[in-house]
Parts: C-alpha cells; structure tokens; sequence
C-alpha cells in the first residue's frame, strides 16, 4: 500500500518556516491592540464665554476650536456651545445636529469640602477612568427645557443682578402671550425686581415694551404680566411669582409657562411670543445632560460653597455622542489665567 505521508525533511522544513513567522504574527497582534487609532481626535480650550449676550460655539473637529456661527438653529458646524456657566449640544430645541449627551456624574456625591479639596491630578484620574465601555450603560439625552428659577440673574463677586440678556416667550394664565426679561434686582434699601414686558393678546401682536416693577419689601410678589401690575393672587389672576429670594416662579397651575429666546431673537423686534416649540411651567432654559444649576455637585460648577462668590468646577465627566462619534468632555475651570470669569477651560477625547 501506497504511503501519503510527506518525507520528514520535508515535513521539517514547513515546520521550521511557520515558526520563523510567529514573532511577525505576534507583532502584527500586538500592533493592533496597542497601537492608538490616528483618527480619534482629542483636544483642550479655553474658550471666551465671558459675553452676556450670546454663546460661543466649539466644534470637536481636527483637535477644536472656536466656529463662528450666525444662527444655531440652522447650522450643524457646532457641537457644544458656551455662555459663561451654561452649555447647551447641538441637538433637540438648542440646535438641528445630532448631538445629544450624557452626564456620568462621577463627583455627584461629594461634599462642598471634598469638591473645595479637588485637584488637577483628581481631574486627571477622572478622565482618564472614562472608556468607550461607560458609552454601552450611559443615558443619552438631547437639549431641551428645563427649569431654573434663577435664570433672570447672573451671579458675580457682589451677588445675584438682573440679567437683561436672557428673555423668555411666555404663555400666560389666560392663554394670551408676553416677552418678558429682567432689567434690574436690588436687596436694598429697598427689595425689587424690574422687567421689560411685552404684551400680546390671543390672535394679536405683540406691543411695545412696558416696565413693571415688583416691590418686595413685603415678600413675594404676584404680577400680572397683561396690565404690568402686582396683584392680591386668586387663581388664575397673575403669571409670575418674584420673591425677595431670587426665585421666580409661574402660575403653572393655570398652564402658564417660558420658553427662552435663542441667541438671535431681538426682545424688541419679534412680532409674536406665541410660536415656541414649547412652555414649561416655569422659568425655562435650554438643558440636557450639561445641568444649568450651579447648586449641586451633579453640575459642571458648584457656587459660593466657600463663600467667596466663585465658582468650582465639579470635575464631573460626560459623554457627549454626535451621531455614532462619541467623545468624553471635561471641563476643568471657569477663570482666565489673570481671574475673569466666563472662561471655561473643556478638555475632550474622542472614544468612538
């Protein structure tokens, strides 16, 4: 019977040349579990987000930078965008793209001492524990309203003033519809809040701008946004609540509600409040997974925790996903080198 088997030299041979090509086999593996994707894209900025009167909008492409944007609510050349201590992603009512975020929160459960207490090498270690594998268990959410009751203020060294560039389409406890924004609050000597408002009746438009005052010396104060004036409240006969506090609150009870004007909107020249995608039953702003409140350590910033009138950054690390594209994004401090504020340093890497 005829033998099939090779002769053993050359069985030999073919052995000794498999062998020669583990070490280039192995290397090749090594390569590609070791070697970093060129394609994944990282970067830090400091960005100039110390205007009251719009955002500043950061792309992630080719390492970061600042884009100019004429209207975010068209462009899809920014992802996330910054105005002094609020960020808002280019997705849901902030903006057309696809970009929606997710909060990790991984300092959530600090103590003002501990977040007062934190580090670079803290912010370093936060970050750097972040992989791709957080993306498969993260909620992701794209921008819309949320409440804050002190979205009419801005907050520096002295306190809380009013913030003239934040207004706000209203739906009123009648149904009809205003503009209002904030131009003045002041302790003393005597409490007060003053606001523009622009009243608009049912299938009307919008008239000029009246100034109503709240007097608060004798606690909070209820306003009827059609007359511009304080009233004893009864039901559905006032729209805004102003306490002496800071806290503004609306007559959700009779479905009235805000919707923010986007950067663009001129508060003198829009000719309707009645058009918003929404009203929440209160003092709206544009939200996602980026938190607005500075009063927690969920947030970005945590304020006057030691009070001095600044804010601290949390250190807190999110997600933030542009269609399958994700990046983990931290932001690290809040002040210019020489101390402005308004100047949120964000670092970002690409995971995915």
């Amino acid at each position: 019977m005829t033998s099939l088997r090779a002769p053993r030299f050359i069985t030999r041979l073919a052995f000794i040349a498999q062998l020669a090509l583990i070490p280039a086999v192995f290397a090749a593996c090594e390569s590609e579990v070791t070697a970093p994707d060129a394609n994944l894209v990282e970067g830090q900025l400091t960005v100039d987000a110390s205007s009251a009167v719009g955002f500043t909008y950061v792309t992630f492409a080719d390492g970061g930078s600042v884009v100019s944007v004429t209207d975010p609510l068209v462009s899809t050349e920014w992802d996330m965008a910054f105005q002094r201590f609020t960020v808002k992603l280019n997705g849901g009512v902030a903006g057309p793209g696809d970009v929606a975020g997710a909060n990790l929160a991984n300092n959530a459960t600090l103590d003002t001492a501990a977040v007062l207490a934190l580090t670079a090498t803290d912010a370093d270690a936060a970050f750097e524990a972040v992989t791709i594998a957080d993306a498969s268990a993260a909620t992701f959410i794209e921008d819309g309203i949320a409440e804050d009751k002190n979205a009419w203020l801005n907050f520096g060294a002295m306190g809380p003033v009013a913030d003239p560039t934040s207004a706000w389409k209203v739906r009123l406890a009648d149904g009809d519809f205003a503009l209002l924004r904030a131009i003045g609050f002041v302790f003393a000597p005597v409490p007060s809040a003053t606001f523009e408002v622009r009243y608009e009746p049912a299938a009307g438009v919008l008239t000029a701008i009246d100034t109503v005052v709240a007097n608060l010396s004798m606690g909070p104060a209820f306003i009827d946004l059609e007359t511009g004036t304080s009233v004893v409240p009864a039901g559905c006969n006032w729209d805004i609540q102003v306490s002496p506090g800071a806290d503004l609150l609306l007559n959700a009870d009779c479905d009235a509600g805000t919707f923010p004007l986007a950067a663009g909107e001129d508060f003198s020249q829009l000719t309707t409040a009645a058009e918003a995608p929404d009203y929440g039953g209160f003092l709206s702003v544009v939200s996602g997974a980026f938190p607005t409140g500075f009063d927690s350590p969920e947030g970005v910033f945590w304020y006057n925790i030691d009070g001095a009138m600044r804010l601290y950054p949390t250190l807190n690390v999110f997600l933030v996903r542009n269609g399958t594209t994700i990046y983990k994004v931290q932001v690290t401090d809040y002040y210019s080198p020489t101390g402005g504020s308004g100047f949120p340093t964000v670092r970002f890497q690409q995971l995915q």
